[in-house]
């Protein structure tokens, strides 16, 4: 019996020093493990905002402890890796730096930061945004209680950080969806914010949702369309918890630049998207609906806000007869009624063929109205 116990503490004591040489050899991934958030932050030539977003997210009442923080370099050509190493060399639990060899857009280097995320919680941050607080301590308890596949919060547009939140912004609410009824009405709903404002079950994404598109604009249209198509459940703070920064430098905000025509490839790689997962006849009116909304629309107050030149830059025509060839009843959509009155006088000019003169006092008195509701 001495023997035989001798040889059992022998092999317990080899098991835990094998254990322990296991814990010394992979200290990164126990760490890992023990986070209750993963944070996956893309960043590109943002030297001058960089230290602001981190700074948010140190300073979360749920504890830095409980975050990963996962910066992706997108092969920037400033001091942002430096900055993000002094950052990491200040909080070496929490933060990792992953650095792309070359630019792969936002949607590449958050397919990146996906590949490290360790924490059952999941949310992105835009590297010149930055964050209240106490947001992730909200939505991660608000995740917990509601069990639903995500929570998201409403998002401040901000110029700088003295801008103050409305606590009221909206009024909070769950959103179950189990009919088929209740998925057309969740695919017409408008979630505020984008994949920023949310925090999402781990299980969820690695279930529902794709890669995001890279090497493009507007991603976030894109992924968002995909994670409502799978979405089960969902809780919606009515608080303001996310400062989005109006950066004119940046790709959605900057002037003349050609990556606004990107929105449109990406919503007809939507509808592609739609037809391959076959749900594109399932929810025609809803898609078409969106259609409208995103391609049509928003796209017509993109150029006429941000483009100086109405001329031979920007694909009208083909706008037009894009939507008659792809949706050609689409006067007849039975969400008609939800577009606002600026909306369906933008709808009327699929009809118009326009001049670029005509186009320019049109984009000339959009501006105006929109500058007097300031």
């Amino acid at each position: 019996m001495e023997e035989r116990t001798e040889g059992m503490s022998e092999e317990n004591g080899k098991a835990e020093e094998l254990e322990k040489q296991e814990r010394l050899e992979k200290p990164e991934e126990a760490a890992k493990q023990e986070k209750k958030v993963s944070v996956v932050i893309p960043c590109y030539n943002v030297e001058r905002y960089i230290d602001r977003c981190i700074h948010s997210l140190t300073v979360q009442t749920i504890g830095v402890e409980s975050l990963q923080l996962i910066f992706v370099d997108d092969a920037s050509t400033d001091r942002t890796v430096r900055k993000l190493r002094y950052w990491q060399a200040k909080y070496p639990d929490s933060i990792e730096v992953y650095c792309l060899p070359e630019n792969r857009r936002q949607g590449g280097a958050r397919n990146e930061g996906l590949r490290h995320v360790s924490a059952n919680a999941v949310g992105f941050v835009d590297s010149d945004d930055w964050v209240a607080p106490d947001m992730y301590e909200r939505l991660y308890e608000t995740l917990l209680r509601e069990q639903c596949d995500f929570v998201s919060c409403c998002q401040k547009r901000a110029f700088d950080a003295s801008a103050p939140l409305d606590p009221h912004a909206r009024e909070d609410r769950r959103i179950v969806v189990h009919s088929e009824e209740e998925r057309k009405e969740f695919l017409l709903e408008k979630l505020p914010g984008g994949a920023c404002s949310g925090l999402f079950r781990r299980e969820f994404l690695e279930e529902c949702a794709p890669a995001f598109p890279e090497g493009t604009a507007y991603e976030d249209n894109y992924w968002i369309a995909m994670v409502k198509l799978g979405t089960r459940s969902c809780y919606i703070l009515g608080s303001e918890l996310y400062y989005y920064f109006v950066n004119q430098q940046s790709t959605t905000l900057s002037a003349d630049s050609s990556r606004h025509l990107e929105r449109l490839a990406i919503e007809e790689a939507k509808l592609e998207e739609y037809r391959r997962r076959g749900v594109f006849e399932r929810f025609y009116r809803e898609i078409e609906f969106e259609f409208l909304r995103l391609y049509y629309i928003n796209s017509l107050h993109t150029f006429f806000l941000r483009m100086s030149d109405m001329g031979e830059g920007l694909p009208f025509e083909r706008m037009q007869e894009t939507v008659k060839r792809l949706f050609p009843d689409y006067k007849s959509n039975p969400y008609w009624g939800r577009f606002g009155r600026m909306e369906q006088e933008f709808l009327a000019t699929i009809e118009l063929p326009l001049k670029t003169e005509q186009w320019e006092i049109l984009a000339k008195g959009y501006r105006q109205e929109v500058q007097a509701r300031k």
